[in-house]
């Protein structure tokens, strides 16, 4: 991955809900030429950040059985501009799980304010079609960073304080 779009999962639900933290920095790549003198969080990498906490929502929730593929987007909003210095409060919500595909709302909010809103569909597909089994901890390393200290709800082993 590039770009972690999102520092922190704070809360999260297995198969229902995330909830996670992108702190927005000027020492950011992208702020380099998105725009010099007046830097804009583009609106591709929040749709990225909601797209990355609804992957991790929905391979976590699988026990890393399937890779979350994102395949459409929908109703997507950008309200107001997200610049350096703003914290992202992500929040996805499953709607609805057809066979292989899963329907979830996204917000991003800075304080209370609703910056970004986007419907997003993912397609579940077998692990072993994306990762070989050799790097597949990684993944795992790189979940359990981002969900050190979250609160976990449901699921096989749930608890508090996931580590």
């Amino acid at each position: 991955m590039r770009y972690f779009l999102i520092d922190r999962v704070t809360h999260l639900e297995f198969n229902r809900s995330i909830r996670a933290i992108k702190s927005v920095a000027l020492s950011e790549d992208v702020f380099a030429d998105h725009f010099y003198g007046n830097p804009v969080m583009p609106g591709a990498l929040q749709i990225e950040s909601l797209a990355q906490a609804g992957t991790v929502l929905l391979e976590f929730s699988s026990g890393y059985r399937y890779k979350a593929v994102l395949a459409l987007i929908d109703r997507a909003k950008f309200r107001v501009v997200v610049r350096p210095g703003d914290q992202l409060r992500i929040e996805m919500t499953v709607l609805s799980s057809d066979g292989g595909l899963v329907r979830t709302d996204g917000v991003i909010k800075v304080g209370e304010e609703v910056v970004t809103s986007a419907r997003l569909t993912f397609s579940l597909q077998p692990i072993d079609d994306f990762y070989p089994p050799e790097t597949r901890p990684l993944t795992e390393l790189l979940y359990r960073n981002f969900l050190r200290g979250a609160t976990v709800v449901g699921g096989p082993d749930a608890r508090s304080d996931h580590a």
